[in-house]
């Protein structure tokens, strides 16, 4: 083999075991969002990329498409040893209690923050709430912030405001979980079969938690099918407050 081939091979990262059961995470990220990509931008520019009315139909359908490939993926790597996990069997996603913020509806750059954000120290553990399948994740997330440069984004991680985060299907509701702002080394990988309770990450202050004084904690989303922008089926943010209380308490 010529030096320069040889080179190049060494270079190239190996292909992902399996394009079509698991697309590139910008994909993903594409069909996880609901009417628009306002607050999902990829790229290291921050740019809005708008969806048209067909686009939002098609992504509903190639996404449920991509499920049942998932619920099949994991009912062949789980058998009946891991089955869905229930609301009242939710795992706390953190090792400890944090300080969990009831902050779904706040308001965020124009629209709602969408999620709860849990505070504690960096490096606490961050676990999977219940057996699902890892279906995006990144890691390596290059970025941060400078007093005169600001935030800024260079690349990797699952995408410039999530930082290094994972997201799980769980094939028995058809909710979607994200954990974003993880520190680097996250332990899932796309593909995994994760149990509930299983370490996923450690908490961390990538993506646009590197703003000063936004402290580290853990982004935590929720979203199920439903109905918006006139089309059945798009993923929508359910508030998991009720239910991420009731695990904390549960912790011991």
């Amino acid at each position: 083999m010529p030096a320069l081939m040889l080179l190049f091979a060494l270079q190239s990262p190996p292909p992902p075991a399996d394009t079509l059961l698991f697309p590139p995470r910008e994909s993903v990220m594409r069909l996880y969002t609901d009417c628009d990509e306002a607050r999902w931008p990829w790229g290291i520019e921050e740019v809005f990329v708008p969806k048209t009315a067909e686009e939002i139909v098609q992504g509903v359908a190639r996404r449920r498409a991509l499920e049942a490939a998932w619920r099949e993926h994991y009912r062949q790597q789980t058998g009946d040893s891991l089955p869905p996990t229930t609301f009242d069997r939710w795992a706390y996603p953190l090792a400890v209690r944090g300080r969990l913020l009831d902050n779904f509806a706040n308001p965020r750059e124009g629209t709602l923050h969408e999620a709860l954000d849990i505070f504690t120290v960096e490096g606490t553990v961050v676990r999977s709430p219940v057996n699902g399948v890892v279906v995006a994740a990144g890691d390596d997330w290059r970025g941060g912030y400078a007093r005169r440069r600001g935030f800024y984004y260079e690349g990797d991680g699952l995408s410039r405001r999530a930082g290094n985060a994972v997201i799980v299907f769980d094939p028995g509701r058809g909710g979607y979980f994200l954990f974003s702002h993880l520190r680097r080394g996250i332990r899932a990988r796309t593909g995994d079969i994760v149990r509930r309770g299983q370490v996923i990450g450690r908490v961390g202050h990538t993506g646009n938690a590197a703003y000063p004084g936004r402290g580290k904690h853990l982004h935590f989303a929720y979203k199920e099918p439903g109905t918006e922008c006139g089309v059945e089926g798009v993923l929508m943010a359910v508030d998991p407050y009720p239910v991420v209380r009731a695990a904390r308490q549960r912790l011991r």
